[in-house]
Parts: structure tokens; C-alpha cells; sequence
């Protein structure tokens, strides 16, 4: 059976999103976004079908041999009601409380990485599964306004969305690979650690490992009781502005993945993986102990994003926030940043 779908307003917005500045995952985790919204906004009738222990599954196959990438989720589909909105561009969601708020993930992310995209989709309680093409070079040189969609008879208790980018031009290969993995796994830890999510890269699980903190005395007290250097943040910044989380020293520094992780509604906005937010102010030069040693997770509530979900939009609020931080960590009774400057390993035997 075949019904026909309006992409209209903004056909033309569609043709300047592949120049975007996405890195790979950040366009990668558009998908994971649109998958997690999905699963909340239907989480109580997905139990219900499934039983408490359901958890949401997103599997990206990236096949380097056939320049291919596929995105498979077992969240509530799209159901028939929202079905022309997710295929217009900048249509923004009834919902925009989740991660996915713009109106823009699923096709600023497919035209990205490919000009041909297929998504096929059936929603939960609905008996139809609908399949549509993007063929973008087509819709910008036919200034195509509506597109055909196929649709045909499922269970009504199957529910999952499958998106194709075919002909991908933006392809991650070998090591590429193994650092969207980590970038996603960093992004998205929160949501792997609670069990709501299970993130598979290329049919293998990905788990987030947890940095060691570090368990020692004060750097001026050596032989005193050791200390965890943790130190738990919640304060606000202004009207409806606020942060929580905590800070801590790494037990081995790591030049590329010390540094704070910025969340916002769950979800690693900035600083995934070897590219920690590191402000002067707190972390010093480059060369410093604390650069190394210094990592943190930093829950934002009530800042706004960019819509590529790459940087938090503070305004004039980083100034305050980066002080009232680091006066959190620089107290007399827990010197945190100080401990991370001036404590030293001590050599071991073999070392020696």
C-alpha cells in the first residue's frame, strides 16, 4: 500500500544540513536521542507489553565494506500521529522536555552522513509498519515537496524504528571506530549504568568503565588517614540554573581523559571521552598535575544547547559557575585542587 507524506516547509533547509560540524558520534547519538525519548515517552505501555524488566536496545551497525550504517531501537516507534512531523524539517516535537527537543535529530544526522536514507518503522499498538526513502539529490533537483511511503500489515505488539544510511560519505573506519564506541559509552554512561539502555556498536555491548578515584592522606599530612578524594557539588548559579554532581582526582592521571563531563536531562553534552572540559581557571596549563588528575561529572539544569547538542549555551553564566566551582574545591578542610597539584606517587619497589 502506498500513502504519500508533505516534507514541506523547509525542503531547502534539508540541503545545507550536510555541512553541519558534527563529529561522527555527536551525529551518531541524534538516533540514540530519538530512541531514549521514545522508550519514556512509552515506557509505562512497553512495561506493561514486555514485564518491569524491559530495557531499551539501540544497535549501530557501521559496515565499512558496503559504506553502510544501520540503527536499530526497540523503543515505541513512530507512531501514526507524529509520522509527517519526524520527516519535516525544524518541526518541532509536541514534547520537548527529552532529548529529543529541536525537530531536527533524525534528518540533520541522516544528511550528514549520507544523501539516500531509508527509515522503517512500526509503532506500538499500531498494526502497520511504513517504510520511507530519502533520496536527497532527487527531492533538492525535482524540488520535491511530498515523498511516497510503503506501508504494510505487522502484530500489533512489534514496536522499532530502522534507519539505512546507504552510499555514507562521512564513513568512520578502523581506529574510528573504536573512538565512536568510546565517545558514545562516555555520552550516554548514565543511561548504560541505571539499566535503562543497552548500546551495542557493531553487535558488541558497550559498558562504561569507571575511573579509580584516589585514596590517599592530605599531600601535607603523608602520614595521616587516607582520604576519598571526592567531593560531592550541588549549588545554584541563578534563578532556575543550578548544578550536581561531583568532582575527584584520578588515581593514575591521563592527559586525555581527565576533565569534567557536562550532562544536561542525562546525556554527556560536553566533555565524552578524550575531550574533557578542562577551563583554565580550575586545571591550569596543560602541563600541570591537576590537568591529569582532576575529572568530574557536572549535572546542568535549566541551560539550553545548541540544537546539535554539541555545547551547552551559558551566556554570561560560565564566568560564575567556573567560580563558585572552584571555590567548592578549594576550601581549607577539603583542598582538592591543591592535593591534585602537590601529592606524589611514591615510587614502588620495581619502579625503583
Amino acid at each position: 500500500m502506498s500513502n504519500k507524506v508533505n516534507i514541506r516547509p523547509n525542503v531547502s533547509m534539508l540541503s545545507v544540513l550536510r555541512f553541519l560540524e558534527y563529529e561522527t558520534w555527536f551525529a551518531l547519538a541524534e538516533f540514540v536521542d530519538n530512541a531514549i525519548a521514545s522508550y519514556q515517552a512509552n515506557e509505562h505501555f512497553l512495561r506493561e507489553l514486555h514485564g518491569e524488566n524491559f530495557q531499551l536496545e539501540v544497535k549501530i551497525e557501521i559496515n565499512d565494506p558496503e559504506n553502510k550504517i544501520v540503527i536499530r531501537d526497540n523503543a515505541g516507534g513512530i507512531e501514526a500521529e507524529n509520522y509527517a512531523r519526524a520527516f519535516r524539517a525544524a518541526e518541532i516535537p509536541a514534547d520537548t522536555s527529552g532529548l529529543s527537543e529541536f525537530g531536527m535529530g533524525m534528518k540533520s544526522a541522516s544528511c550528514w552522513f549520507s544523501d539516500f536514507w531509508t527509515v522503517r518503522t512500526t509503532a506500538l499498538g499500531e498494526k502497520t509498519e511504513k517504510t520511507i526513502s530519502f533520496d536527497m539529490d532527487k527531492i533538492f533537483e525535482d524540488k520535491i515537496e511530498e515523498l511516497e511511503f510503503y506501508s504494510k500489515p505487522v502484530d500489533e505488539n512489534f514496536h522499532y524504528t530502522i534507519i539505512e544510511l546507504t552510499n555514507v560519505n562521512k564513513m568512520p573506519r578502523r581506529k574510528g571506530i573504536g573512538k565512536v564506541k568510546s565517545h558514545l559509552t562516555s555520552i550516554y554512561r548514565e543511561f548504560i549504568r541505571n539499566g535503562m539502555l543497552i548500546l551495542f556498536v557493531n553487535n558488541e555491548e558497550q559498558r562504561f568503565k569507571e575511573p579509580k578515584i584516589l585514596k590517599v592522606p592530605r599531600y601535607d599530612e603523608s602520614n595521616g588517614q587516607s582520604i576519598l578524594w571526592k567531593r560531592e557539588i550541588d549549588f545554584p548559579i541563578e534563578e532556575n540554573l543550578s548544578v550536581k554532581g561531583f568532582v575527584a582526582i584520578r588515581e593514575k592521571g591521563s592527559t586525555s581523559e581527565a576533565g569534567f563531563a557536562l550532562f544536561r536531562r542525562g546525556r554527556v553534552i560536553e566533555g565524552s571521552f578524550d575531550n574533557g572540559f578542562r577551563p583554565n581557571l580550575i586545571f591550569g596549563s596543560p602541563n600541570s598535575y591537576r590537568y591529569q588528575r582532576v575529572f568530574g561529572e557536572l549535572h546542568l539544569e535549566g541551560f539550553d544547547v545548541s540544537f546539535t547538542k554539541k555545547g551547552i549555551q551559558w551566556d554570561e553564566n560560565l564566568d560564575i559557575f567556573l567560580q563558585l566551582l572552584k571555590d567548592e574545591l578549594t576550601t581549607t578542610e577539603f583542598p582538592l585542587l591543591k592535593q591534585a597539584e602537590e601529592y606524589r606517587v611514591r615510587a614502588s619497589d620495581k619502579d625503583y
